[in-house]
């Protein structure tokens, strides 16, 4: 064919296919890439095709083709990603998208679908730093504002999320994801009659749309003197989601209908579980604790090196515990001192079991035995400077302060490591009843430990094992925290605090004392709780749904002796 005749071809060919007529677009697309199979516009058009017959595997091979063909053009890379998101292939569009960034860093639509898929998988800071480079290339384009301005509510930065909301609010007045996460940022900042407001206007637009705002607005009021009436709309729906049933057993659970509550949280865990196809790997678990178990012997781990110690950057306080057990209000505690910045849930401990395993070129904790050699001996100073890398893109060591804390759940099983990188860093281990934190747990979604927290028996059984691990981290490698006991500590605010600041080497403030005053935002199911004064409503609370714990009693048994619990 003549190069003049390409055009009118590639035109044919979209008009065919614009009008349905899918076989004369393919015709003339196969004739064109008979005699140039690297014509991109030709092998657009043939992808546009397959996809409109459903052919998701021949649509994939010419999109590869395309990129093969023109590996610096943009489209390509992108609608070969949109359609491996649309085949439910999320991991092998990240591939491509990354390859899209590998190829040309200034690509808008690369940034901007990475930033959503870390950000959809709680990789908040990265996927932050994309939807920011997406912004800066293609401009204010209200999703990728709405998209960044919801990573930012999710990290706790709820003074610019709400800008950043707001702002896609005004530019897509008709959308109703931005208005319902604005409503919520709102109300994670105490705004409760404004977000009421947005959250009205939102139910309109979801009316029109055939889609409802029952559960944002259950959520506003399970927070004020109405939580009635969140209760009698969730009572109301008739096929409620995963997480409308965890907030209406949150619900019920306040009205003391015990019996329903429970009957909520397992179907709505169940729910979520289904939906997200998350299992607790039992045996995997049990697999890996009995390796680090026999792995860290006393004499093995007394003859690993330690990093020294960094004078010139604020220390890490490690705050050990199950999801549930104060975790969060230890930590608000801390970050009401003037010299502690509050890191939240970071995730450095298993980025640094990873850069272990590829530092020492085996598996962990096997590898670690490498140390013992004097080739290998400066391995955890760079343990210690890879955490501390990572602090520092997190911006956590140009605070001024003397401490930032890392409250991820379950770093307990990591612990000799982080010792070896940080051997004088505080640790502090939140303690409280087992029976409690279960119910707790079966309460809220979370996937920490291993999506541990969607069945009771996973729960229980994760509990044991890691208590289990961490009396052997105690007992036999001498690595003793510091305690807190969540009953201890509600029934002695003031001297509890104390005896933390202590393990420190710090002063108390009294500004810990009304740690519900500090504006930082919590970003975990436990923000509102901790922004209001110190209470003992959650203690004993197990005791109301003593027959549905009856089958996880004995495989929690040693953990709440260990503990000093009865129950």
């Amino acid at each position: 064919m003549d190069a003049d005749d390409l055009p009118a071809a590639i035109n044919r060919a979209r008009l065919a296919f614009k009008d349905g007529r899918l076989d004369v677009a393919t015709a003339i697309v196969d004739g064109l890439l008979k005699t140039d199979p690297g014509c991109l516009d030709a092998l657009e058009v043939k992808a546009m095709v397959l996809q409109a017959r459903c052919d998701r595997d021949g649509a994939e091979l010419t999109l590869r083709q395309a990129i093969a063909a023109a590996p610096g053009r943009h489209w390509p890379y992108d609608d070969l990603a949109r359609l491996l998101l649309d085949s439910g292939r999320p991991a092998d569009a990240e591939i491509v998208v990354r390859a899209a960034l590998a190829a040309d860093g200034a690509n808008a639509n690369a940034h901007g679908m990475l930033g959503v898929m870390l950000s959809e998988r709680e990789d908040l800071m990265p996927g932050a730093w994309h939807l920011r480079r997406a912004i800066d290339l293609a401009g204010r384009h209200p999703q990728l504002l709405a998209g960044l301005g919801r990573n930012l509510a999710r990290q706790g930065a709820l003074e610019d999320a709400e800008a950043l909301l707001r702002e896609a609010v005004e530019k897509m007045p008709d959308q109703l994801i931005p208005r319902v996460h604005l409503a919520e940022a709102v109300e994670q900042r105490g705004q409760l009659d404004e977000a009421k407001t947005l959250l009205a206007a939102a139910g309109d637009i979801a009316r029109r749309q055939g889609q409802d705002v029952t559960l944002q607005a259950a959520t506003l009021a399970a927070r004020t003197a109405d939580w009635r009436s969140g209760l009698a709309a969730l009572d109301a729906v008739r096929d409620p989601a995963g997480g409308a049933l965890l907030l209406r057993g949150r619900l019920r659970d306040r009205a003391g209908r015990f019996e329903e509550a429970w009957a909520d949280f397992t179907a709505g865990k169940a729910k979520i579980a289904r939906a997200t196809g998350r299992a607790y790997p039992r045996d995997m678990v049990e697999r890996h604790i009995t390796e680090l178990r026999i792995f860290f012997s006393a004499e093995r781990f007394a003859a690993l090196p330690c990093a020294g110690v960094r004078r010139d950057v604020p220390q890490p306080i490690f705050i050990l515990g199950f999801p549930r057990s104060g975790t969060t209000l230890t930590e608000q505690v801390l970050a009401s001192h003037s010299r502690v910045r509050a890191g939240g849930e970071l995730p450095f401990a298993a980025e640094l079991r990873d850069f272990a395993a590829l530092a020492t070129g085996a598996s962990f904790p096997a590898g670690l035995g490498a140390m013992a050699a004097a080739d290998q001996s400066h391995l955890p100073a760079l343990f210690r400077d890879f955490y501390l890398a990572r602090a520092e893109s997190h911006g956590l060591l140009a605070t001024g302060a003397d401490f930032f804390t890392d409250k991820m759940p379950l770093n307990e099983l990591y612990l000799p490591l982080l010792r070896i990188a940080f051997p004088e860093a505080p640790v502090i281990a939140v303690t409280r009843h087992p029976l409690d934190v279960m119910v707790s747990v079966m309460a809220h979604d979370m996937t920490h430990g291993f999506n541990c927290a969607y069945e009771i028996g996973d729960a229980a059984h994760h509990f044991a094992a890691v208590s289990a691990l961490d009396a052997h981290y105690r007992d036999t490698l001498g690595i003793v925290p510091h305690e807190l006991v969540y009953e201890r500590f509600v029934a002695g605010q003031e001297s509890e605090t104390s005896r933390l600041m202590a393990h420190l080497g710090l002063e108390m403030e009294t500004a810990q004392l009304r740690f519900h005053e500090n504006t930082r935002f919590a970003p975990t199911p436990s923000y509102a709780q901790v922004q209001e004064p110190l209470n003992d409503r959650s203690i004993g609370r197990w005791r109301s749904y003593a027959r549905a714990l009856e089958p996880v009693r004995d495989v929690l048994g040693e953990a709440i002796a260990r503990a000093g619990y009865t129950g």
